[in-house]
């Protein structure tokens, strides 16, 4: 093994432990990205699908009353953030699995044609 080639695998495991801490909950070597990245998907889903049905209750029960406006407000303040977070951050862990793949592909790239 060269020394360039040494460099080169010891700045990739440098770049890798950064990507570790920016990638968060997903973790690298364990399973594919992909499939982390469906199952978050699907607690996304769950996190959108769950506080709805509480926010419809929330309004069926402030329509019982004859105040549907109430309800709708009290709803959107309830769900709205939970869901608009839930997704954030699953496009946020999307991008950046995205972003360390892409960089990965790169120095795979230079490694093999450097070699």
């Amino acid at each position: 093994m060269t020394t360039g080639s040494r460099d080169r695998e010891d700045d990739w495991g440098a770049r890798e432990r950064d990507w570790q801490r920016k990638l968060g909950r997903l973790r690298l070597g364990a399973e594919p990205l992909d499939e982390q990245l469906a199952k978050y998907r699907r607690v996304t889903w769950a996190l959108t699908v769950v506080p709805l049905v509480i926010g419809l209750m929330f309004l069926a029960l402030f329509s019982a009353f004859w105040r549907p406006d109430v309800g709708a407000l009290i709803a959107a303040v309830l769900v709205l953030p939970i869901v608009v977070i839930a997704w954030r951050d699953f496009g946020r862990l999307k991008r950046q699995a995205a972003d360390y793949l892409r960089e990965r592909e790169e120095f795979e790239g230079r490694t093999q044609g450097g070699s």
